[in-house]
């Protein structure tokens, strides 16, 4: 699928972009992006806060040169699967062997870390299992394919892992809410108690589905956006983190997914928890992104990325200002213009009806 997609497939981008269950994922609204951006003259984008990759995949559809970044290791492989992977999928085989116990000696560290803060002592379990038999898949493949059959692996069991959490999250430990016998506003019951085999399948085919080559060379990077070297895109497209009305300071989405960054560091999760923590958060590592102010960062990025077009999503209300970050970027563009749609994200119930999803198209 090309630029020019037709007016029916832009309306049925929700369906064609891998599901997920992502915080401020922009899957939902990406025809109103792709309706703002299509007209823009771009070969090679930048996605500068990647997450899992739904706008990136917009560009990919739209036949660009992609480069996805994202400073979460778990991020990154999905990144890898859908993004710069083009052909690799999982085939019966690999997935027999990474449901099943293969003679191998089996780690019990989550089971042992986690009991009774996320999942159920059998599917701790069968997390330990899988997360070995990932690691082991190295044994049939190259290192060109193993990356992405690897990648694959762990996109596909984010998922599962999410769908099974209320609120998709793990910020707090809460299996007691998974298992009350109460009425709930929330959440999905019969996901909750589906197996992880069955979820497991069930995201491999979805994913499956969704591989495909736009026939140029795409590329996944983890690494902080404020240390990235590379300036030389047609397009920086920018999703920051910032600050909601109510909120102290922008969402922290190491504490929020931090179980999946573990399960992509299996070996040395042990020595990144924070221990004191109920739910075994990991410990904060240091970005650039939480040393500045918000204005700071943007001035930076703005500066850094200043022979790109640069488009920016935002929250309206936000801090810093929608005129804030405009009075910004016009100081390196000579025209910002700014689109606005009303949008709520669907575990947010704070936000209000006067919510809006922002673009600002810097030129």
């Amino acid at each position: 699928m090309k630029n020019g997609m037709s007016h029916k497939k832009a309306n049925d981008l929700p369906r064609l972009v891998p599901s997920t269950r992502y915080q401020g994922s922009k899957r939902r609204i990406l025809p109103w992006l792709y309706k703002n951006l299509k007209n823009l003259q771009f070969k090679t984008v930048l996605d500068g806060f990647g997450g899992t990759a739904s706008v990136s995949y917009l560009f990919k559809l739209m036949g660009k040169t992609v480069t996805v970044n994202d400073i979460l290791l778990s991020n990154y492989q999905t990144g890898i699967a859908l993004i710069e992977n083009d052909s690799v999928k999982l085939d019966h085989s690999d997935i027999d062997f990474l449901l099943n116990q293969n003679g191998f000696e089996y780690p019990t560290f989550i089971q042992d870390t986690f009991k009774e803060i996320y999942f159920l002592d059998i599917e701790n379990k069968w997390l330990d299992m899988v997360s070995l038999n990932i690691e082991k898949l190295s044994e049939k493949y190259d290192w060109k394919i193993l990356k992405k059959k690897k990648a694959l692996a762990f996109h596909i069991l984010f998922q599962a892992c999410l769908s099974k959490r209320p609120f998709n999250l793990f910020h707090r430990k809460n299996l007691h809410l998974r298992l009350a016998n109460v009425k709930r506003s929330f959440g999905n019951k019969t996901t909750w108690g589906t197996d992880f085999n069955t979820l497991f399948l069930r995201f491999h085919d979805e994913i499956s589905r969704k591989i495909f080559s736009n026939g140029s060379k795409n590329e996944a990077i983890c690494t902080d956006i404020m240390r990235i070297k590379d300036k030389n895109f047609d397009l920086v497209y920018l999703d920051p983190p910032y600050t909601r009305p109510g909120e102290k300071s922008p969402k922290d989405y190491h504490s929020l997914y931090h179980f999946l960054e573990g399960l992509v560091d299996y070996d040395n999760w042990p020595k990144r928890i924070d221990w004191k923590t109920k739910n075994r958060c990991l410990i904060k590592g240091n970005n650039e992104w939480g040393k500045n102010s918000l204005e700071e960062n943007f001035d930076h990025l703005f500066e850094k990325f200043e022979d790109s077009i640069i488009v920016t999503s935002y929250g309206e209300p936000g801090n810093p200002s929608i005129q804030k970050i405009k009075e910004l970027l016009l100081q390196y563009k000579s025209e910002v213009k700014v689109m606005k749609t009303k949008y709520k994200y669907k575990l947010n119930h704070k936000n209000s009806d006067k919510m809006c999803e922002v673009l600002m198209i810097g030129k």
